[in-house]
């Protein structure tokens, strides 16, 4: 039986569609970009479309408007960040192992130049989307603790602790990583840690859930 090979009417609707594709990534990278530099007010959506190509139309096809690209950014964002821990929030590590790794991986991630200026733009842009904003940061940190809460659950069937409630540890977890280190790297360009700094931190930080949020007995 011979291989299959797409005609002309059926090749063109997927052309079609990855093109669309494409385009949509190019104008969130780009308008990523322009929003965290000059801030939503600072940026017009004439100058994304020059920057990417095709027009504006196309623009308000995908998106609707500026706000809706801002927000399809913001959700862009969130993904991308949780997207990054999942592969580092192995099953097969230990608790300490793990939550070491997940630990660190997180805090360096969130004193990234990148995240300084997506919570830089947040902030920002509180002022003028206070419940975009809100729903950002309540949906962010909670994808995020679910890949550790899951990781958690997962634990609890290979060694002899458990949790009252993963989801809680977790959100507690990430709250003790953060400390004022992300805040801090938020607002002062030149604060940094050491990688012996993360580890020490961290390692304070999954002492306190290993010893106040787990317990020893069967999960």
């Amino acid at each position: 039986m011979g291989a299959y090979m797409p005609t002309q009417a059926s090749a063109a609707p997927r052309i079609s569609c990855d093109r669309g594709i494409a385009r949509r990534r190019s104008f969130l990278e780009a308008a990523l970009k322009a929003f965290c530099e000059r801030g939503y007010a600072g940026v017009n959506v004439n100058d994304i479309v020059r920057e990417v190509g095709g027009s504006l139309a196309t623009l308000y096809s995908q998106f609707g408007s500026k706000e809706g690209l801002f927000v399809a950014v913001l959700e862009e964002c969130n993904a991308r960040f949780a997207g990054a821990l999942c592969p580092v929030a192995d099953p097969a590590l230990d608790l300490r192992e793990g939550l070491q790794r997940i630990g660190e991986h997180y805090l360096r991630r969130a004193m990234a130049p990148e995240s300084r200026r997506f919570f830089r733009m947040i902030c920002a842009a509180s002022s003028e989307f206070p419940a975009e904003a809100r729903e950002c940061l309540r949906v962010g940190p909670n994808r995020v603790a679910e890949i550790a809460a899951d990781y958690l659950r997962a634990r609890t069937t290979a060694e002899r602790v458990t949790f009252d409630d993963c989801g809680a540890a977790a959100l507690a977890f990430f709250a003790l990583v953060r400390g004022q280190h992300q805040y801090r790297a938020t607002f002062e360009d030149d604060y940094a840690l050491s990688d012996d700094q993360i580890a020490e931190h961290v390692g304070q930080a999954v002492r306190i859930i290993l010893h106040g949020a787990a317990r020893s007995g069967p999960a």
